[in-house]
């Protein structure tokens, strides 16, 4: 199991979509959100990201792909 502390950024475009939602049901994570500001255009979240290193890449591919900036913070990776 590895887990990844992850910094979003979301562009107003993306602020209303129920992006992290979706990621908890489509890959095999588990989110824990540790800190966030939203607003009507714009929002950031910091939150750790446990599973399988294959889903965790997976699953920032996905947030990538659907317009979130992700920014891995420092010591992220913590392998148990």
């Amino acid at each position: 199991m590895t887990q990844m502390r992850l910094h979003l950024t979301f562009p107003e475009e993306r602020v209303r979509d129920p992006i992290i939602y979706e990621i908890c049901r489509k890959f095999p994570v588990v989110i824990n959100i540790r800190r966030a500001d939203i607003s009507l255009d714009s929002g950031w979240v910091e939150l750790e990201m446990d599973g399988e290193l294959a889903d965790i890449d997976r699953t920032v591919s996905y947030l990538r792909e659907r317009g979130v900036h992700v920014d891995p913070l420092e010591k992220s990776i913590l392998e148990g």
